[in-house]
């Protein structure tokens, strides 16, 4: 039987190598779990409260099987007492624990009895997981399985790729209306769509220019751009470095300039987009539509790529052009029975209320942003 075990954010550096292997043996690609990633919550000041529970074939030996980050519940989950949460910031849109594809089910029961057994607490929040994937269908089969009660909770879907049509039967007439902007831009100078991976020359040079562009626009303005503050820009350049996941920048180029700049992380042959930004200076030309576009020619065509997670919000204006969708949810478990059906009920009712509160704070902060002079015509 697999051996679980406790580890403090600092051992897991030593992990890298097997931890690389397993992220790419995993039930669920999750690029946002793999080491790159996840070590560089560092930066952020994430390391003190993040604990990561392990499953190994044999005690403290033997292949590593499961690697699931976790953390206590913050204020945007409304800080859930007795709770522990699978282990998310503002830069990850997903949490899908890696567990070794061979031994899903084993590992998943396993996972059921272990988390309890040695972690202080009575319930699980497991946030924005795919709920038409293997890792869901298999929890749900375990809880199921185990009698422990159980609660989908903040479902929503979001914009995805994952079509087995050609490139221009897919655009269809939205793709043409973006033709003819590109046309129009093309009065500009040369027009080129340029992929680049992460740790190389023309991938670092991305990263530049996707941080310039970001900081130049509206989230430069708000303050919410990466580069913005020193240890968000710290953890992007660990985070999109390259080695796991593997980053992958795509360009708009006018002129042997960039305008819109996409960075996208690829896991599992599944293309999850990030992050974008593009000059504002050819807003009217629509530079990051035009960029999006090629996305899909990159889900359609011979690529490494299968399927396209948007990583957005529901309603992003993705949801015009890119025409499946990734449906998410959140579970609430009481894993020890001490809560059941009726307490966790009531903590779904305590995560809408707080859903509601943080919807009309961004609502009044937009307000107030739109109300000062510079910040109108963003």
């Amino acid at each position: 039987m697999p051996a679980w075990s406790i580890l403090p954010f600092a051992a897991l550096d030593a992990l890298r190598e097997e931890w690389r292997a397993l992220a790419a043996r995993a039930l669920d690609p999750n690029p946002f779990y793999e080491p790159d990633f996840l070590l560089a919550a560092e930066a952020l000041g994430e390391a003190g409260r993040l604990s990561v529970l392990v499953a190994r074939e044999a005690e403290g030996t033997g292949a590593l099987l499961a690697l699931i980050p976790l953390c206590r519940p913050g204020w945007r989950q409304g800080w859930l007492r007795s709770t522990w949460m699978m282990h998310a910031n503002a830069y990850t849109p997903l949490t899908t624990p890696l567990l070794d594809r061979e031994r899903a089910p084993e590992l998943v029961s396993g996972l059921l009895e272990a988390a309890p057994a040695r972690l202080p607490g009575s319930a699980w929040l497991i946030p924005l997981l795919p709920t038409a994937r293997p890792f869901w269908q298999h929890l749900r089969q375990a809880l199921d399985a185990k009698g422990l009660a159980h609660l989908p909770v903040r479902s929503f879907a979001r914009a995805a790729i994952e079509t087995d049509q050609e490139f221009e039967r897919y655009t269809g007439r939205h793709g043409q209306t973006l033709l003819r902007r590109e046309r129009k831009l093309a009065t500009h100078g040369r027009i080129q769509y340029v992929v680049a991976e992460g740790d190389t020359p023309a991938g670092r040079a991305m990263l530049d220019a996707f941080l310039d562009l970001e900081a130049k626009g509206w989230k430069g303005r708000q303050g919410t751009a990466l580069a913005s503050r020193r240890a968000s820009l710290a953890f992007a350049r660990q985070a999109f470095r390259g080695a796991s996941p593997t980053t992958l920048y795509e360009a708009l180029m006018l002129n042997d300039r960039p305008i819109a700049v996409n960075v996208n992380l690829l896991s599992g042959g599944v293309l999850y987009t990030i992050k974008a930004a593009f000059d504002e200076d050819y807003r009217g030309y629509s530079p990051g539509n035009l960029l999006d576009r090629h996305t899909i020619a990159l889900a359609t065509g011979p690529s490494a790529v299968t399927r396209v997670d948007s990583c957005a919000s529901p309603d992003h204006p993705l949801e015009l052009h890119w025409r499946e969708r990734e449906a998410i949810g959140t579970l609430l478990v009481d894993w020890t029975g001490r809560f059941g059906p009726a307490g966790l009920a009531t903590m779904a009712a305590w995560l809408t209320r707080v859903d509601r509160g943080i919807s009309r704070l961004g609502a009044l902060r937009a307000r107030w942003r739109r109300a000062i002079p510079g910040n109108r015509k963003a």
